[in-house]
Protein backbone atom coordinates (compact mmCIF):
# COMPACT_ATOMS: atom_id res chain seq x y z
CA UNK A 1 0.00 0.00 0.00
CA UNK A 2 2.95 2.32 0.77
CA UNK A 3 4.45 1.87 -2.59
CA UNK A 4 1.07 2.95 -4.42
CA UNK A 5 0.63 5.76 -2.34
CA UNK A 6 4.34 7.03 -3.18
CA UNK A 7 3.34 7.05 -6.67
CA UNK A 8 2.75 10.39 -8.55
CA UNK A 9 -0.92 12.04 -8.90
CA UNK A 10 -0.54 11.57 -12.96
CA UNK A 11 0.28 7.89 -12.17
CA UNK A 12 -2.62 7.39 -10.13
CA UNK A 13 -4.50 8.86 -12.02
CA UNK A 14 -3.67 7.12 -14.99
CA UNK A 15 -4.40 3.81 -13.18
CA UNK A 16 -7.66 4.77 -11.64
CA UNK A 17 -9.03 5.66 -15.52
CA UNK A 18 -8.73 1.67 -15.91
CA UNK A 19 -11.30 0.73 -12.78
CA UNK A 20 -14.89 1.18 -13.03
CA UNK A 21 -16.17 4.15 -10.87
CA UNK A 22 -17.53 2.84 -7.63
CA UNK A 23 -13.88 1.06 -7.51
CA UNK A 24 -11.93 4.26 -7.69
CA UNK A 25 -14.51 5.96 -4.94
CA UNK A 26 -13.63 3.30 -2.52
CA UNK A 27 -10.15 3.89 -2.70
CA UNK A 28 -10.58 6.50 -0.57
CA UNK A 29 -10.89 4.09 2.39
CA UNK A 30 -7.55 2.89 1.74
CA UNK A 31 -5.85 6.39 1.61
CA UNK A 32 -6.87 9.67 2.89
CA UNK A 33 -4.01 11.20 0.20
CA UNK A 34 -6.56 9.83 -2.28
CA UNK A 35 -9.92 11.31 -0.81
CA UNK A 36 -8.91 14.37 -3.41
CA UNK A 37 -6.57 11.88 -6.26
CA UNK A 38 -9.97 10.32 -7.10
CA UNK A 39 -11.93 13.60 -7.88
CA UNK A 40 -9.31 14.18 -10.64
CA UNK A 41 -9.92 11.54 -13.15
CA UNK A 42 -11.06 12.34 -16.52
CA UNK A 43 -13.16 9.41 -16.74
CA UNK A 44 -16.25 7.55 -15.28
CA UNK A 45 -17.57 4.15 -15.69
CA UNK A 46 -21.12 3.76 -14.11
CA UNK A 47 -22.31 0.23 -14.09
CA UNK A 48 -25.94 -0.50 -12.34
CA UNK A 49 -25.17 -4.09 -12.84
CA UNK A 50 -28.79 -4.54 -14.67
CA UNK A 51 -30.51 -3.57 -11.10
CA UNK A 52 -33.85 -4.79 -11.26
CA UNK A 53 -34.72 -3.92 -7.12
CA UNK A 54 -35.76 -0.07 -7.38
CA UNK A 55 -34.86 0.68 -3.67
CA UNK A 56 -31.21 -0.67 -4.85
CA UNK A 57 -31.16 1.54 -8.25
CA UNK A 58 -31.66 4.16 -6.05
CA UNK A 59 -28.55 3.62 -4.30
CA UNK A 60 -26.69 3.69 -8.00
CA UNK A 61 -28.42 6.64 -8.33
CA UNK A 62 -27.09 8.20 -5.82
CA UNK A 63 -24.06 7.31 -6.17
CA UNK A 64 -23.84 9.09 -9.74
CA UNK A 65 -25.00 11.90 -8.86
CA UNK A 66 -22.48 12.66 -5.58
CA UNK A 67 -19.63 10.99 -7.32
CA UNK A 68 -20.64 13.91 -10.31
CA UNK A 69 -20.71 16.77 -8.63
CA UNK A 70 -17.21 15.86 -6.54
CA UNK A 71 -15.25 15.64 -9.26
CA UNK A 72 -12.56 18.83 -10.23
CA UNK A 73 -10.95 17.36 -12.95
CA UNK A 74 -10.77 20.88 -15.27
CA UNK A 75 -11.94 18.37 -18.56
CA UNK A 76 -14.54 15.37 -18.41
CA UNK A 77 -13.14 12.68 -21.33
CA UNK A 78 -15.28 9.98 -21.34
CA UNK A 79 -18.46 9.54 -19.39
CA UNK A 80 -20.00 5.75 -19.59
CA UNK A 81 -23.42 3.92 -18.44
CA UNK A 82 -24.24 0.96 -18.53
CA UNK A 83 -27.58 0.69 -17.31
CA UNK A 84 -30.44 -1.55 -17.11
CA UNK A 85 -34.46 -1.82 -16.85
CA UNK A 86 -34.42 0.45 -13.67
CA UNK A 87 -33.05 3.56 -15.49
CA UNK A 88 -35.05 5.67 -17.42
CA UNK A 89 -35.17 8.95 -19.91
CA UNK A 90 -35.13 11.18 -16.89
CA UNK A 91 -32.02 9.88 -14.68
CA UNK A 92 -30.20 9.42 -18.18
CA UNK A 93 -30.41 13.20 -18.99
CA UNK A 94 -29.80 14.84 -15.81
CA UNK A 95 -26.46 12.80 -15.95
CA UNK A 96 -25.58 13.41 -19.29
CA UNK A 97 -26.44 17.30 -18.90
CA UNK A 98 -24.04 17.27 -15.98
CA UNK A 99 -21.24 15.85 -18.29
CA UNK A 100 -22.26 17.89 -20.77
CA UNK A 101 -21.14 20.86 -18.05
CA UNK A 102 -17.98 19.32 -17.11
CA UNK A 103 -17.49 19.36 -20.97
CA UNK A 104 -17.23 15.71 -21.41
CA UNK A 105 -15.83 14.82 -24.73
CA UNK A 106 -16.77 10.91 -25.20
CA UNK A 107 -20.38 9.37 -24.23
CA UNK A 108 -21.64 5.78 -24.23
CA UNK A 109 -24.84 4.50 -23.39
CA UNK A 110 -25.56 0.89 -22.96
CA UNK A 111 -29.02 0.18 -21.92
CA UNK A 112 -31.10 -2.82 -21.97
CA UNK A 113 -34.60 -3.60 -21.58
CA UNK A 114 -35.07 -7.31 -21.38
CA UNK A 115 -37.77 -8.85 -19.59
CA UNK A 116 -39.03 -5.07 -18.75
CA UNK A 117 -43.25 -4.17 -18.48
CA UNK A 118 -44.81 -3.41 -21.67
CA UNK A 119 -45.47 0.07 -20.58
CA UNK A 120 -41.26 0.85 -20.79
CA UNK A 121 -40.00 3.31 -23.12
CA UNK A 122 -36.32 3.71 -24.23
CA UNK A 123 -34.24 6.18 -23.01
CA UNK A 124 -34.48 9.40 -24.74
CA UNK A 125 -31.65 12.06 -24.92
CA UNK A 126 -31.95 15.19 -24.10
CA UNK A 127 -32.12 17.52 -27.51
CA UNK A 128 -29.64 19.73 -25.60
CA UNK A 129 -27.53 16.87 -26.87
CA UNK A 130 -27.95 16.86 -30.50
CA UNK A 131 -26.06 20.41 -30.63
CA UNK A 132 -23.09 20.03 -28.30
CA UNK A 133 -20.56 21.16 -30.11
CA UNK A 134 -17.51 19.26 -27.69
CA UNK A 135 -18.42 15.83 -28.50
CA UNK A 136 -16.03 13.57 -29.76
CA UNK A 137 -17.34 10.05 -29.64
CA UNK A 138 -20.89 9.31 -29.62
CA UNK A 139 -21.38 5.24 -28.67
CA UNK A 140 -25.57 3.95 -27.82
CA UNK A 141 -26.11 0.44 -27.66
CA UNK A 142 -29.97 -1.35 -27.46
CA UNK A 143 -32.50 0.39 -25.76
CA UNK A 144 -31.99 4.08 -27.19
CA UNK A 145 -34.49 6.37 -29.15
CA UNK A 146 -33.29 8.96 -31.65
CA UNK A 147 -35.32 11.77 -32.05
CA UNK A 148 -33.36 13.71 -34.19
CA UNK A 149 -33.95 17.29 -34.15
CA UNK A 150 -33.33 19.70 -37.50
CA UNK A 151 -30.60 21.62 -35.76
CA UNK A 152 -28.39 18.47 -35.01
CA UNK A 153 -24.60 19.52 -35.47
CA UNK A 154 -21.88 17.87 -33.88
CA UNK A 155 -18.95 19.73 -35.35
CA UNK A 156 -16.02 17.41 -33.54
CA UNK A 157 -17.79 14.04 -33.60
CA UNK A 158 -15.36 11.66 -35.08
CA UNK A 159 -16.92 8.30 -33.89
CA UNK A 160 -20.19 7.18 -34.12
CA UNK A 161 -21.90 3.75 -33.27
CA UNK A 162 -25.43 2.95 -33.71
CA UNK A 163 -25.93 -0.61 -32.36
CA UNK A 164 -29.76 -1.75 -32.65
CA UNK A 165 -30.84 1.87 -31.04
CA UNK A 166 -34.32 2.57 -32.05
CA UNK A 167 -35.19 5.76 -34.60
CA UNK A 168 -38.17 7.04 -33.37
CA UNK A 169 -39.42 9.37 -36.58
CA UNK A 170 -38.56 8.71 -40.29
CA UNK A 171 -35.81 10.20 -41.69
CA UNK A 172 -33.65 10.85 -38.25
CA UNK A 173 -30.61 8.75 -39.27
CA UNK A 174 -30.13 10.80 -42.03
CA UNK A 175 -30.37 14.26 -40.31
CA UNK A 176 -28.44 12.63 -37.48
CA UNK A 177 -24.84 11.64 -40.15
CA UNK A 178 -25.27 15.33 -42.05
CA UNK A 179 -24.76 16.72 -38.78
CA UNK A 180 -21.34 14.86 -38.51
CA UNK A 181 -19.23 16.95 -41.20
CA UNK A 182 -15.62 14.97 -40.20
CA UNK A 183 -17.17 12.00 -38.78
CA UNK A 184 -14.04 8.81 -39.40
CA UNK A 185 -15.91 6.26 -37.76
CA UNK A 186 -19.53 4.90 -38.08
CA UNK A 187 -20.57 1.38 -36.54
CA UNK A 188 -23.76 0.50 -37.91
CA UNK A 189 -25.91 -2.75 -36.33
CA UNK A 190 -29.65 -2.83 -37.70
CA UNK A 191 -30.22 -6.63 -36.46
CA UNK A 192 -32.71 -5.65 -33.41
CA UNK A 193 -34.32 -2.55 -34.94
CA UNK A 194 -35.89 -3.35 -38.58
CA UNK A 195 -39.21 -2.13 -37.48
CA UNK A 196 -38.24 0.90 -36.18
CA UNK A 197 -37.22 1.56 -39.47
CA UNK A 198 -36.55 1.42 -43.67
CA UNK A 199 -33.91 2.47 -46.14
CA UNK A 200 -30.24 3.42 -44.25
CA UNK A 201 -28.33 6.23 -46.06
CA UNK A 202 -24.69 6.24 -45.33
CA UNK A 203 -23.24 8.80 -47.93
CA UNK A 204 -20.54 10.73 -46.37
CA UNK A 205 -17.64 11.33 -48.85
CA UNK A 206 -15.02 11.69 -45.97
CA UNK A 207 -15.85 8.56 -43.93
CA UNK A 208 -12.64 6.48 -43.10
CA UNK A 209 -14.19 3.24 -41.27
CA UNK A 210 -17.54 2.10 -41.16
CA UNK A 211 -19.18 -1.41 -40.10
CA UNK A 212 -22.37 -2.98 -40.99
CA UNK A 213 -24.28 -5.53 -39.39
CA UNK A 214 -27.69 -6.61 -40.70
CA UNK A 215 -28.32 -10.26 -39.16
CA UNK A 216 -32.24 -9.66 -38.25
CA UNK A 217 -33.85 -13.00 -37.90
CA UNK A 218 -37.69 -11.48 -38.14
CA UNK A 219 -39.48 -13.05 -40.97
CA UNK A 220 -40.21 -10.60 -43.10
CA UNK A 221 -36.99 -8.59 -42.83
CA UNK A 222 -35.47 -7.09 -45.76
CA UNK A 223 -38.65 -8.07 -47.79
CA UNK A 224 -38.80 -5.68 -51.37
CA UNK A 225 -35.80 -3.94 -50.13
CA UNK A 226 -37.23 -2.02 -47.42
CA UNK A 227 -34.22 -2.20 -45.24
CA UNK A 228 -31.65 -1.61 -47.53
CA UNK A 229 -28.56 -0.28 -46.97
CA UNK A 230 -27.31 2.50 -49.05
CA UNK A 231 -23.32 2.84 -49.23
CA UNK A 232 -21.94 6.19 -51.10
CA UNK A 233 -18.35 6.26 -49.03
CA UNK A 234 -15.84 6.72 -51.85
CA UNK A 235 -12.91 7.71 -49.16
CA UNK A 236 -13.57 4.86 -46.81
CA UNK A 237 -10.22 2.89 -46.11
CA UNK A 238 -11.48 -0.02 -43.67
CA UNK A 239 -14.84 -1.86 -44.13
CA UNK A 240 -16.17 -4.37 -42.29
CA UNK A 241 -20.22 -5.76 -43.87
CA UNK A 242 -21.74 -8.76 -42.49
CA UNK A 243 -25.38 -8.42 -44.44
CA UNK A 244 -27.56 -12.20 -44.30
CA UNK A 245 -29.95 -9.79 -46.55
CA UNK A 246 -29.07 -9.41 -50.35
CA UNK A 247 -30.09 -5.25 -49.59
CA UNK A 248 -27.07 -3.33 -50.18
CA UNK A 249 -26.95 -0.80 -52.58
CA UNK A 250 -23.33 0.51 -54.03
CA UNK A 251 -23.58 4.20 -55.69
CA UNK A 252 -19.99 3.91 -56.33
CA UNK A 253 -16.80 1.79 -56.01
CA UNK A 254 -14.53 2.33 -52.71
CA UNK A 255 -11.67 2.29 -54.04
CA UNK A 256 -9.24 3.48 -50.91
CA UNK A 257 -10.08 0.29 -48.80
CA UNK A 258 -7.41 -1.46 -47.71
CA UNK A 259 -8.72 -3.63 -44.57
CA UNK A 260 -12.55 -5.68 -45.83
CA UNK A 261 -14.16 -8.25 -43.77
CA UNK A 262 -17.06 -9.55 -45.37
CA UNK A 263 -19.81 -11.34 -44.33
CA UNK A 264 -22.55 -11.91 -47.04
CA UNK A 265 -25.28 -14.33 -48.67
CA UNK A 266 -26.14 -12.46 -51.21
CA UNK A 267 -27.11 -14.12 -54.50
CA UNK A 268 -24.03 -12.12 -56.63
CA UNK A 269 -21.37 -10.69 -54.25
CA UNK A 270 -19.03 -10.30 -56.75
CA UNK A 271 -20.53 -6.06 -56.98
CA UNK A 272 -19.33 -5.75 -53.03
CA UNK A 273 -15.76 -7.25 -53.57
CA UNK A 274 -15.28 -5.63 -57.02
CA UNK A 275 -15.74 -2.16 -55.00
CA UNK A 276 -12.41 -2.55 -53.06
CA UNK A 277 -10.00 -3.28 -56.00
CA UNK A 278 -7.05 -2.18 -53.40
CA UNK A 279 -7.85 -4.19 -50.55
CA UNK A 280 -5.14 -5.63 -48.59
CA UNK A 281 -6.20 -7.21 -45.80
CA UNK A 282 -9.31 -9.10 -46.64
CA UNK A 283 -11.43 -11.81 -44.63
CA UNK A 284 -14.48 -13.65 -46.25
CA UNK A 285 -17.48 -15.73 -45.16
CA UNK A 286 -19.10 -16.47 -48.40
CA UNK A 287 -20.70 -19.54 -50.10
CA UNK A 288 -18.34 -19.84 -52.82
CA UNK A 289 -21.84 -20.98 -55.08
CA UNK A 290 -22.78 -17.55 -55.24
CA UNK A 291 -19.37 -16.50 -57.33
CA UNK A 292 -19.96 -16.32 -60.82
CA UNK A 293 -17.21 -14.65 -62.22
CA UNK A 294 -13.65 -13.89 -61.53
CA UNK A 295 -12.04 -10.89 -60.12
CA UNK A 296 -8.20 -9.77 -59.68
CA UNK A 297 -6.79 -8.56 -56.03
CA UNK A 298 -4.17 -7.33 -57.26
CA UNK A 299 -2.90 -5.71 -53.81
CA UNK A 300 -4.41 -8.54 -51.38
CA UNK A 301 -1.54 -9.51 -48.86
CA UNK A 302 -3.30 -10.88 -46.00
CA UNK A 303 -6.40 -13.32 -46.52
CA UNK A 304 -8.73 -15.28 -43.80
CA UNK A 305 -11.60 -17.58 -45.02
CA UNK A 306 -14.21 -18.68 -42.90
CA UNK A 307 -14.19 -22.44 -42.76
CA UNK A 308 -17.56 -22.59 -41.77
CA UNK A 309 -19.27 -20.95 -45.55
CA UNK A 310 -20.82 -23.20 -47.95
CA UNK A 311 -18.04 -24.49 -50.46
CA UNK A 312 -15.32 -22.45 -48.83
CA UNK A 313 -12.72 -24.97 -50.05
CA UNK A 314 -13.74 -23.91 -53.71
CA UNK A 315 -13.76 -20.10 -52.81
CA UNK A 316 -9.92 -20.95 -51.19
CA UNK A 317 -9.05 -22.14 -54.23
CA UNK A 318 -10.96 -19.05 -56.36
CA UNK A 319 -8.77 -16.59 -53.90
CA UNK A 320 -5.57 -18.02 -54.64
CA UNK A 321 -5.91 -17.46 -58.09
CA UNK A 322 -7.11 -14.11 -58.12
CA UNK A 323 -4.49 -12.62 -55.30
CA UNK A 324 -1.09 -12.76 -57.20
CA UNK A 325 0.95 -11.09 -53.81
CA UNK A 326 -0.95 -12.68 -51.20
CA UNK A 327 1.52 -13.36 -48.70
CA UNK A 328 -0.67 -14.42 -45.55
CA UNK A 329 -3.23 -16.95 -45.26
CA UNK A 330 -5.48 -18.57 -42.81
CA UNK A 331 -8.30 -20.55 -42.54
CA UNK A 332 -10.67 -20.48 -39.65
CA UNK A 333 -14.27 -19.82 -38.49
CA UNK A 334 -15.00 -16.77 -38.08
CA UNK A 335 -17.22 -15.09 -34.36
CA UNK A 336 -20.07 -13.33 -36.20
CA UNK A 337 -22.37 -16.28 -35.12
CA UNK A 338 -21.70 -19.31 -33.43
CA UNK A 339 -20.43 -21.28 -36.63
CA UNK A 340 -19.95 -25.30 -36.88
CA UNK A 341 -17.06 -26.51 -38.87
CA UNK A 342 -18.25 -27.75 -42.24
CA UNK A 343 -16.69 -30.79 -43.78
CA UNK A 344 -16.11 -30.65 -47.34
CA UNK A 345 -17.92 -32.30 -49.54
CA UNK A 346 -16.88 -34.63 -52.60
CA UNK A 347 -13.53 -34.01 -53.44
CA UNK A 348 -11.64 -30.69 -53.17
CA UNK A 349 -10.17 -29.32 -57.03
CA UNK A 350 -7.15 -27.32 -56.28
CA UNK A 351 -5.94 -24.60 -58.98
CA UNK A 352 -5.78 -25.88 -62.55
CA UNK A 353 -1.73 -24.43 -62.01
CA UNK A 354 0.22 -23.33 -59.18
CA UNK A 355 -1.15 -20.29 -58.80
CA UNK A 356 1.45 -17.02 -58.50
CA UNK A 357 1.37 -16.07 -54.70
CA UNK A 358 2.62 -19.68 -54.02
CA UNK A 359 5.19 -19.59 -56.29
CA UNK A 360 6.44 -16.34 -55.20
CA UNK A 361 4.94 -14.76 -52.17
CA UNK A 362 3.23 -16.61 -49.73
CA UNK A 363 5.42 -16.68 -46.14
CA UNK A 364 2.58 -18.05 -43.71
CA UNK A 365 -0.25 -20.44 -43.35
CA UNK A 366 -2.20 -21.51 -40.23
CA UNK A 367 -5.38 -23.07 -39.86
CA UNK A 368 -7.59 -22.90 -36.96
CA UNK A 369 -10.11 -25.58 -36.08
CA UNK A 370 -8.08 -28.16 -38.52
CA UNK A 371 -9.50 -31.78 -38.41
CA UNK A 372 -7.81 -33.92 -40.28
CA UNK A 373 -10.35 -35.07 -42.96
CA UNK A 374 -9.06 -36.56 -45.69
CA UNK A 375 -9.61 -33.56 -48.36
CA UNK A 376 -8.75 -30.60 -45.74
CA UNK A 377 -4.96 -32.83 -45.50
CA UNK A 378 -5.26 -32.58 -49.79
CA UNK A 379 -5.37 -28.54 -49.31
CA UNK A 380 -2.46 -28.59 -46.45
CA UNK A 381 -0.36 -30.86 -48.64
CA UNK A 382 -1.35 -28.89 -51.73
CA UNK A 383 -0.15 -25.75 -49.92
CA UNK A 384 3.02 -27.20 -48.28
CA UNK A 385 4.42 -28.53 -51.51
CA UNK A 386 3.64 -25.30 -54.39
CA UNK A 387 4.48 -22.69 -51.75
CA UNK A 388 7.83 -22.19 -52.21
CA UNK A 389 8.27 -19.15 -50.03
CA UNK A 390 6.98 -20.60 -47.07
CA UNK A 391 8.19 -19.96 -43.16
CA UNK A 392 5.43 -20.86 -40.82
CA UNK A 393 2.82 -23.13 -41.08
CA UNK A 394 0.56 -23.51 -38.21
CA UNK A 395 -2.09 -26.14 -37.43
CA UNK A 396 -4.41 -26.21 -34.32
CA UNK A 397 -7.68 -28.08 -33.83
CA UNK A 398 -7.66 -31.82 -33.46
CA UNK A 399 -10.94 -31.58 -31.03
CA UNK A 400 -12.11 -35.01 -31.80
CA UNK A 401 -9.01 -37.65 -31.76
CA UNK A 402 -7.63 -39.42 -29.07
CA UNK A 403 -4.40 -38.51 -27.97
CA UNK A 404 -3.22 -41.63 -29.72
CA UNK A 405 -4.86 -40.36 -33.22
CA UNK A 406 -3.56 -37.25 -33.04
CA UNK A 407 -0.18 -38.36 -32.60
CA UNK A 408 -0.42 -40.24 -35.74
CA UNK A 409 -2.46 -37.17 -37.51
CA UNK A 410 0.95 -35.21 -36.34
CA UNK A 411 3.09 -37.42 -37.76
CA UNK A 412 1.24 -37.52 -41.59
CA UNK A 413 1.55 -33.49 -41.68
CA UNK A 414 5.31 -33.85 -40.43
CA UNK A 415 5.87 -35.80 -43.00
CA UNK A 416 4.21 -34.20 -45.96
CA UNK A 417 6.96 -32.66 -48.65
CA UNK A 418 8.00 -29.17 -48.76
CA UNK A 419 8.49 -27.28 -51.64
CA UNK A 420 10.13 -24.67 -48.94
CA UNK A 421 13.24 -25.73 -46.92
CA UNK A 422 13.02 -22.75 -44.04
CA UNK A 423 9.30 -23.68 -43.75
CA UNK A 424 8.64 -24.40 -39.99
CA UNK A 425 5.71 -25.99 -38.90
CA UNK A 426 4.11 -24.93 -35.84
CA UNK A 427 1.31 -27.35 -34.13
CA UNK A 428 -1.14 -27.16 -31.57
Amino acid sequence: MDRISNLSDDLLLKIFSYLPTKYVVTTTLLSKRWNSVWTMVPRFDFDDGFELDPSRYQTFTNHVGKTMSLRASPILESLRFDVGPCCGTGDMVTWIRHGMAQGVRELEIFHTEEHLKEEHRPIKLPKSLYTYEKLEVLKLTYSIGLDVPLDVWFPCLKTLHLISVKYETKGCHSRLLSGCPVLEELVLDKSLNGHSMRAFYVEMPKLQRLSVVDVCEEPNYGVDGLHMTVINVPSLKCLSFVDYFDDLCLCENMPEVVVANVKVVYNSPEKLLASIPSVKRLCLCLSASLLHSCLGFYHLVHLEICAASRGWWNLLTWMLESSPKLQVLKIRVCNERPCTMKSIRGHWRGPSSVPECLMSHLHTFKWKNYNAKEEEKKIVAYILNNARRLKIVGISGWRYYSKEERSKKLNELVSLPRASSSCQLLMD
